[in-house]
């Protein structure tokens, strides 16, 4: 094989190594960015439970999967790193319409027990 075609080669080669070993960081980090972290805090209505301590707090990890609220939920707060989407029905089939569909990190909403929430 002549020099040239082995440079050229070779110069493929690498360039491919090369690319290949900068898109696994890549895939890696995008893969951390998509899970959310965080925890979602969702308050009961009082009378939901009679304590003299007052109404316990729900909390549920940020995640990507559908969670329906709990019976009572009032109010919910997004102390995860992703926001909020609301869904009308405990499936996370139906989204509640605009401007009402979700909240950001770090703020908070009332919602029906009848929904669903997940992160993304």
């Amino acid at each position: 094989m002549p020099l040239p075609s082995r440079i050229a080669t070779v110069a493929t080669a690498l360039t491919a190594a090369v690319l290949a070993a900068s898109a696994a960081p890549a895939a890696e980090a995008r893969d951390r960015a998509a899970q959310p972290e965080g925890r979602i805090i969702v308050f009961v209505t009082e009378g939901g439970q009679v304590s003299w301590a007052g109404t316990r707090l729900k909390e549920y990890p940020a995640s990507s999967s559908c969670q329906s609220f709990p019976p009572g939920a009032h109010v919910v707060a997004n102390y995860g790193t992703a926001r909020l989407l609301f869904y009308s029905d405990p499936f996370c089939a139906v989204p509640v319409p605009p401007p009402f569909t979700f909240i950001s990190p770090g703020y908070g909403a009332h919602v029906s027990p009848t929904g669903s929430f997940r992160t993304g």
